[in-house]
């Protein structure tokens, strides 16, 4: 699958630049690295076309500020040497380190977690992810179910392996974010997960004490009740992709649902979100 890479050089940089993400995020911009001098938004080329930048309320009406961009596309075959390129170890304090086949091992870490991501983006950088990993090492799973829905490389699903999960189902509607889920298990030597290739309406009947969904505002809202329904007495669901301003949405879909909100975390923008049954 080919993805589409838009530079932006923008001027002055904060706080246009968030302002900027946000707006390429309500589009479908899966991934976003930000440079010295602005930031690299990335979509699959299937979900793009150039009219869809005319919706850019920044590039229709710059402002003060100062912002080109080019594009280009990015070969499929070509995306693992991209990644490898750029691709540096994730840490989470001394805690956690998401790293890639090619580093060296490191000392020191509780959970080494090794991430090939092929055609995903989910190696960690994003704050969402980052976000739901700190939570995550807040908790106590030794013994609990949970469940990964929209796993993508399955890096918290790994992660809650690691930190003694019991049963864990792990589930994405990307046939190569499946795939890619399997050879990242078999990698991180977990073997207490079941994969499952589809979306919500696949959750198996198990009642998780855990569910963790880092989608999107709108997957989210659609499936907050499907959630709940799985949830154990007493479950949480920990819920991060969306922006800070979409939280009382968010809250108030969750709260018609049965659940009531634990706290909330936020980082560069973004925001992640625990609630309990």
């Amino acid at each position: 699958m080919n993805y589409i890479e838009l530079t932006f050089l923008v001027s002055p940089k904060h706080p246009f630049i968030d302002i900027l993400v946000a707006q390429l995020a309500e589009l479908g911009f899966e991934s976003f690295c930000e440079s010295d001098q602005g930031v690299q938004a990335y979509i699959q080329e299937a979900d793009f076309n150039s009219d869809m930048l005319n919706q850019v309320g920044l590039l229709k009406d710059p402002g003060e500020s100062n912002i080109s961009y080019k594009q280009q596309v990015i070969p499929a075959q070509n995306w693992n040497a991209l990644w490898e390129s750029n691709f540096d170890p994730v840490k989470v304090g001394m805690e956690c380190i998401v790293r890639a086949p090619f580093h060296d091992k490191p000392a020191g870490f509780k959970f080494d977690i090794v991430i090939d991501p092929k055609m995903s983006f989910g190696t960690g950088h994003h704050d969402t992810t980052m976000l739901m990993i700190e939570e995550m090492l807040r908790l106590n799973l030794s013994g609990k179910r949970l469940l990964d829905m929209g796993c993508g490389t399955a890096v918290l699903a790994i992660l809650a392996a690691k930190m003694g999960a019991e049963k864990i189902v792990a589930i994405d509607n990307e046939e190569w974010a499946y795939k890619n889920a399997m050879d990242n298990f078999i990698a991180n030597d977990c073997r207490q997960v079941l994969v499952i290739h589809g979306n919500a309406k696949h959750i198996p009947t198990n009642s998780f004490d855990y569910i963790f969904a880092n989608i999107n505002k709108n997957v989210l809202l659609a499936d907050m009740e499907t959630y709940c329904k799985h949830l154990s007495t007493d479950g949480r669901l920990l819920i991060s992709g969306f922006f800070i301003h979409d939280i009382p949405a968010l809250v108030d879909k969750a709260k018609e649902c049965g659940l009531r909100l634990l706290s909330q975390m936020e980082r560069n923008g973004w925001a992640c979100v625990a609630l309990k049954k």
